[in-house]
């Protein structure tokens, strides 16, 4: 394969796997202890959007923020390991075939 489409399958791996991953791991919520509110954080491993309201005796509007270097970090974190698997993949794919191969002209006695 050539390093040109080596370098694209691995960029478009990356970038879709790490969005993909990193929206996915916003469905893991972690919610503190907050005495006068309520505070949900989401995203893992960093928390990349927050919902939370106020209130001890009238509980307010929710608010809802949305962090982005958390995304960010995310991301990168995600589209990395996204990247380094199917380079990990294609990696003992090639090494697979060429055993087959070998194996294939030992036998018939091809050198």
């Amino acid at each position: 394969m050539h390093f040109y489409r080596w370098s694209v399958i691995l960029t478009v791996a990356g970038i879709s796997g790490g969005l993909f991953l990193t929206l996915l791991s916003g469905l893991y919520i972690m919610k503190p202890l907050v005495i006068d509110g309520e505070v949900i954080y989401f995203g893992f491993p960093l928390a990349w959007f927050v919902a939370g309201r106020k209130g001890l005796l009238v509980i307010g509007p929710w608010r809802y923020a949305f962090i982005w270097h958390g995304f960010l970090i995310d991301f990168i974190i995600y589209g990395l390991l996204t990247a380094a698997a199917v380079y990990l993949y294609f990696i003992t794919i090639t090494v697979g075939r060429k055993k087959q191969n070998n194996a294939a002209f030992f036998v018939l006695g091809i050198e």
